[in-house]
């Protein structure tokens, strides 16, 4: 069974803020072995979101890095992986997408999105940077990867180019999966 934990952040009385995993104290008592864990998966949150606050910055360069894809990609295989690492670890992070919206200054829907981005795209092989972020996230509630898939191609032979295209067409195999054939 994982354990559930929290990621907070305290300020020490030495005046530094600092992440601390916090956890139930039945929790903490039943567990007593996992000072060491804590204390690294402590540290490997703090090396987490400082590589994410890398990647953000070059995001935020320019216009372009902001719609670009692969960049997501990264971010998103960051997050991801630390929680794969915790899950192994027997941990779950409980409060994952408000931890690092608090610590990544973005917004909880966003870190959500990047979750479901990195789980239905595993490897990145599978990100073409002609497609921007924001088509990719239009993407994302389409559950049949066939359908994913065609959409995909038609963005790269941009018989789809925007947003709205994604969605009419959605709307439309919508349509069409509710006809009696």
């Amino acid at each position: 069974m994982k354990i559930p934990v929290e990621i907070q952040k305290v300020k020490d009385p030495d005046g530094v803020e600092r992440f601390r995993l916090t956890m139930s104290l039945h929790d903490a008592l039943m567990n007593t072995s996992l000072n060491k864990q804590i204390i690294y998966t402590q540290e490997k949150y703090k090396k987490s979101v400082n590589i994410c606050k890398d990647i953000i910055d070059n995001i935020r360069k320019s216009r372009r890095n902001a719609g670009d894809s692969v960049l997501k990609w990264y971010l998103s295989d960051v997050i991801y992986s630390f929680l794969k690492g915790m899950e192994e670890d027997g941990l779950v992070l409980v409060n994952f997408a408000k931890s690092f919206s608090r610590d990544l200054g973005v917004s909880v829907s966003q870190i959500n999105y990047m979750i479901e981005f990195r789980t239905t795209y595993p490897e990145i092989e599978m990100i073409n940077n002609k497609i921007s972020w924001d088509k990719y996230k239009e993407i994302l509630d389409v559950s049949d990867r066939s359908v994913r898939k065609m959409i995909t191609e038609k963005l790269i032979s941009r018989e789809l180019k925007t947003r709205e295209d994604i969605r009419k067409l959605k709307k439309e195999i919508k349509f069409r999966s509710r006809l009696p054939y």
